[in-house]
């Protein structure tokens, strides 16, 4: 029994010293689970860096960035254009403004080769000869047709002139609005669907107008656009086109001289002018308000 006693008084009297020891052994225990809790969120650092250079070499924007963007004040909104905001397809139009044909452009067209008798000119909004990129404008708009008359003494060898002046006929047609001027009118007139005109020196017997040759300051003029209102003026805007030609000599293969004639548009004007700043959704140019136009 005194045995005993003496072995329990001895367990309850340790050594300090294995006290201090545990305390360690459970400080180390303490230091290396917080180690392993650093290199696991380093770890997890890293990953993420890793995904978000992915992301940017890739070319797209990494998911954590969106979450964290910040967003647009109030303040901000307020103090924003009033106009509607440009749709994100109509931020580039089909041509660049430079690229939009200016007043004061001339097209120039001819039959000089001995086996073209025909030649069509069109104007359009994104086909044709000449292409104006507007809303105002529709393809096929005014297209002028250019025939040579045939002329029998050209084919006649017991009778051939001293010089051939060559004749032509013009089939004007509209698909859009169209006001047209002939020299010698006071005003611009409502055009038709179809229009004929001829360029000779004898008036033709049909009756249709008829002119030896168009000069650069009394052309055939046009107005092209998208509605006219109940005074004959176009409402968004217009274009207008100078028809006039130039004579030139050739030789037929006879060796007979001819005069031929070029054919000359010239682009007028344009009013009251492009909005280049806003393209709609199909890349085409609207006018500019003549009532916000500075």
């Amino acid at each position: 029994m005194i045995r005993i006693l003496y072995s329990l008084f001895q367990f309850l009297h340790l050594d300090p010293r294995v006290y201090e020891l545990e305390k360690e052994l459970e400080f180390h225990r303490y230091i290396i689970f917080a180690a392993v809790l650093v290199i696991v969120i380093l770890g997890l650092v890293v990953y993420l860096q890793r995904k978000i250079l992915d992301s940017y070499r890739k070319g797209d924007s990494p998911s954590l960035l969106k979450r964290f963007k910040p967003k647009p004040k109030a303040v901000a909104a307020e103090t924003a254009p009033q106009s509607p905001p440009t749709p994100a397809s109509a931020a580039k139009g089909k041509v660049t403004p430079k690229e939009l044909p200016d007043p004061g452009l001339i097209f120039k067209y001819s039959l000089a080769r001995e086996d073209q008798n025909e030649k069509t000119i069109t104007i359009g909004q994104t086909e044709g000869n000449i292409k104006t990129y507007s809303t105002e404008i529709i393809d096929s708009h005014l297209s002028i047709n250019i025939r040579i008359i045939e002329n029998k003494r050209d084919q006649d060898i017991y009778n051939l002139p001293e010089k051939i002046v060559e004749e032509y006929l013009l089939d004007i047609r509209r698909d859009g609005k169209a006001l047209i001027y002939y020299p010698g009118l006071e005003n611009f007139c409502e055009m038709g669907s179809r229009e004929r005109i001829y360029i000779k020196k004898e008036p033709d017997e049909t009756g249709d107008p008829t002119f030896e040759h168009l000069e650069p300051k009394q052309p055939i003029r046009f107005r092209l656009g998208d509605r006219l209102n109940q005074d004959g003026k176009f409402v968004g805007g217009y274009f207008e086109f100078h028809l006039f030609t130039q004579d030139y000599d050739v030789q037929t293969k006879a060796g007979i001289p001819k005069t031929e004639k070029y054919f000359l548009v010239r682009l007028y004007k344009i009013y009251p002018g492009y909005d280049t700043g806003a393209p709609n959704e199909d890349g085409l140019y609207p006018m500019i308000d003549p009532f916000t136009s500075r």
